[in-house]
C-alpha cells in the first residue's frame, strides 16, 4: 500500500472499497450534499469575504477537472498551500472530488520545508495562492496552479466538467497529515473519509450541533482550521476565520484554538469589561494544562470547554476531556485523558510493549477514528489490525481508573528493569509541550 522508507517520494496508495459511495459517507459528497439542499448559505466567511456553498461547490468541481486532465489519478497525493480559507476549502473538496489525497502545507513554512512535504509525499500537484506560490517558483517536478490567477478560472469556465466525478470512496484516503520529526518533515498520517466523519459525527454527539458558524483564527490549512470547517460543514455551517483578530470569540456561538492560541485570547479577554460569552471552546492538539483550565473557568464561567489531545500535527483526538460550565478544577497534576471513541489508548515501553498500571511510558493510540497509516513508520507489525498504532512523543501513565496522566513530552518509556528511556520525542511534539507549559 505505502512505501515504508523515505528514500523515494511516498505515494499514498487506495484502501478496500469495503463500504459503497454514498452522497454523504465522504468528506466532499457531504459539502456537495449541503450545497444541494442550501446553495446560497455561507461556507466560509473571512473578513468582508464569503463563499456559498453552491459556488464552492461549483468551482472545484471545475478544478477537479482539471486535476483529471492533468494526470491526477486515485490516490494521488495533491499540495494544497494556500493563504486564504476560501482558496483552500475549494482545494481540499477538487482533490478529493479528483480522488486524490489532500497534501496541506502550513501558510507560513519556509520554502525548503514546504517541498521536503511534497518530496515525502510524493505530490507531483501543488494548488497554491499568489502569496504562496514563491515557494514552488524554481520546482520543476511539480505542476502548479494559482488558484487566485482570474485567467486559470477562465480556461476552467471553458471546459467540460469531467462526468466521473465525484471518484472519493468512504475508505479512501482523504488526507496526508504532515508530521514534523527531529526537526524535518519526514512523515505522515493518511487519513480516511470514514475516519473523519466518524469523528466529527461523535464530538457532535457529545457537544450539540456547531450551530450557525464556528469562528477560528488559525491560517487556512492548520489542524484547528481543518478540524472546525469539516465539523461546521456537516451541520450546513459557516466557517468563520478570523486570522487578523487577537481574540475570536463570539457570543454563544462556537470557537476552536489550539491550546497556545487559547491562552492568549484568556489574557485578552481578562482585560475586556464585557468579554464574549461562546456557548463552547474545543482546544485541538497539545495537551490542555489543568492551570489553563482554571483560567477559562475564571475568565468564562458560563462556556463549556472541551479539550481534545491530537498530538504531532493531527486533526483527529485520541483523548477528550470535557469540562461543564462553572466545573471546580484541581492545579497541579498532568493532564488526565481519556480515550475519545473509537479510539484504544496504551501506554508502551521501550521495547514497545504494553505498561502496566503505574508505569510510564510512552502513550500510544489506534483506533477506527485515528489515521489508518503512517509514512515513514515501519516499526509497528500490527498495522492492519485496527489500524496503525501511533506515537505520540509524549509520556505517561495510566491510572487504575483506566485513564491517562500525561507526565511530560519526550515519550519516556520504562524498561523492564524498572529504569527510564527516552525515545525522544519529536520536535513538534516538545515545542507544543512547551508551548502549553507556558501558558499555565
Amino acid at each position: 500500500m505505502l512505501s515504508a522508507g523515505l528514500r523515494e517520494p511516498v505515494r499514498p496508495g487506495t484502501r478496500r472499497r469495503d463500504q459503497p459511495a454514498g452522497p454523504d459517507r465522504t468528506l466532499d459528497g457531504l459539502f456537495t450534499r449541503a450545497a444541494r439542499r442550501h446553495p446560497l448559505a455561507v461556507a466560509v466567511r473571512e473578513g468582508p469575504h464569503t463563499l456559498s456553498y453552491g459556488k464552492a461547490d461549483l468551482l472545484s468541481t471545475r478544478l477537479a477537472t482539471a486535476l483529471l486532465s492533468g494526470g491526477v489519478q486515485l490516490g494521488d497525493p495533491v499540495v494544497v498551500h494556500c493563504a486564504d480559507h476560501r482558496q483552500a476549502l475549494v482545494a481540499h473538496l477538487a482533490v478529493m472530488k479528483a480522488g486524490g489525497v489532500c497534501v496541506p502545507v502550513p501558510r507560513d513554512l519556509p520554502a525548503g520545508q514546504a517541498r521536503r512535504i511534497a518530496v515525502v509525499s510524493g505530490a507531483e500537484t501543488v494548488l497554491c495562492g499568489r502569496a504562496t506560490r514563491e515557494a514552488w517558483e524554481h520546482d520543476r517536478r511539480r505542476r502548479r496552479l494559482v488558484l487566485d490567477d482570474p485567467e486559470l478560472w477562465k480556461r476552467l469556465a471553458a471546459r467540460p466538467v469531467d462526468r466521473a466525478l465525484p471518484r472519493s470512496a468512504p475508505a479512501e484516503s482523504a488526507y496526508l497529515l504532515a508530521a514534523e520529526t527531529g526537526g524535518a518533515w519526514s512523515s505522515g498520517h493518511l487519513v480516511d473519509h470514514r475516519a473523519w466523519l466518524l469523528a466529527m459525527a461523535a464530538r457532535s454527539a457529545q457537544t450539540g450541533p456547531t450551530g450557525r458558524r464556528v469562528v477560528v483564527a488559525e491560517h487556512p490549512t492548520g489542524p484547528v482550521t481543518l478540524s472546525a470547517m469539516w465539523w461546521a460543514f456537516g451541520s450546513g455551517g459557516t466557517l468563520d476565520a478570523r486570522p487578523e483578530e487577537p481574540v475570536a470569540a463570539v457570543d454563544r456561538g462556537v470557537v476552536v484554538y489550539d491550546a497556545e492560541e487559547y491562552a492568549r485570547v484568556l489574557d485578552a479577554l481578562a482585560r475586556e469589561p464585557r468579554p464574549p460569552r461562546p456557548r463552547l471552546v474545543v482546544l485541538v492538539g497539545a495537551p490542555c494544562p489543568p492551570e489553563l483550565v482554571a483560567r477559562h473557568v475564571d475568565t468564562l464561567p458560563s462556556t463549556v470547554l472541551r479539550a481534545e489531545f491530537a498530538p504531532g500535527g493531527s486533526v483527529l483526538p485520541w483523548a477528550v476531556s470535557t469540562y461543564p460550565a462553572g466545573q471546580d478544577t484541581v492545579s497541579g497534576a498532568g493532564p488526565v485523558i481519556g480515550a475519545a471513541p473509537g479510539v484504544r489508548l496504551s501506554v508502551r515501553g521501550a521495547l514497545g510493549e504494553n505498561l502496566g498500571t503505574g508505569q510510564t511510558g510512552e502513550v500510544c493510540a489506534r483506533g477506527r477514528t485515528l489515521p489508518f497509516d503512517v509514512i515513514g513508520n515501519s516499526s509497528d507489525p500490527d498495522s492492519g489490525r485496527g489500524g496503525a498504532l501511533l506515537r505520540s512523543g509524549f509520556a505517561g501513565r495510566r491510572n487504575p481508573d483506566g485513564g491517562v496522566v500525561l507526565t511530560g513530552p519526550g515519550g519516556a518509556a520504562t524498561r523492564r528493569d524498572g529504569t527510564t528511556a527516552s525515545r525522544g520525542g519529536t520536535a513538534n511534539h516538545e515545542a507544543a509541550a512547551r508551548r502549553a507549559a507556558a501558558s499555565r
